[in-house]
């Protein structure tokens, strides 16, 4: 009888083992890869309101991620890495005109990475980004991008683009400008942001 139980739980142990591996096997690795947008509502540039994520997604590829954060306005070829893109190829129709006022337009791309490396996060807005009475932000980062921001870049006119210490723009705070390809003390603590003009 004691033979049989222990037979019976080496059994159990194998059995639980085998799914393991397999939930293991079939399971991609937490964020790896992901690339990943949000579109903002507007806020009044005077106040230390939060904007509204109207809708967001995530993708395998940066390409796909900013294709279907401009609503498949901007094409990028996948030769492009994320470091190399410019306000130009993300926020103009042709070479030299202005976007229209109801087009979807990127602020701002957020990176796991140390300049502009890793997975990424890039803020849309459907305005045509900051002005002197236009401004946005986030008041606490989306699932998976709390405390990991280690590079950001700006568009848009939003030539000042805070990472904050703690959520509701608290704390110590970085002004990263249009760029920051790192973060200094700021790394892996960004809580919440704030873009203005």
């Amino acid at each position: 009888m004691i033979k049989k139980r222990y037979i019976l739980g080496f059994a159990g142990l194998g059995v639980v083992a085998i799914g393991l591996m397999l939930i293991a096997a079939i399971s991609p690795q937490a964020n790896s890869g992901k690339h990943c947008y949000s579109m903002l509502s507007p806020v009044d540039s005077n106040s230390n309101e939060s904007s509204i994520i109207l809708e967001s997604g995530c993708f395998d590829t940066f390409a796909e991620s900013i294709q279907a954060a401009t609503e498949g306005r901007v094409n990028l070829d996948s030769s492009v890495q994320p470091k190399d893109v410019t306000d130009a190829m993300l926020n103009s129709e042709g070479s030299s005109s202005l976007l229209a006022p109801d087009t979807v337009t990127v602020i701002g791309i957020d990176y796991k990475d140390a300049s502009f490396g890793g997975d990424s996060y890039a803020w849309t807005t459907s305005t045509t980004g900051c002005t002197d009475t236009t401004s946005f932000g986030i008041s606490s980062m989306p699932s998976g991008w709390d405390n990991v921001v280690s590079s950001a870049r700006a568009y848009a006119n939003c030539n000042h683009y805070y990472h904050w210490e703690n959520t509701n723009y608290s704390g110590a705070s970085l002004d990263c400008g249009a760029s920051c390809s790192s973060m200094g003390v700021m790394n892996n603590q960004t809580s919440s942001e704030q873009w203005h003009k």
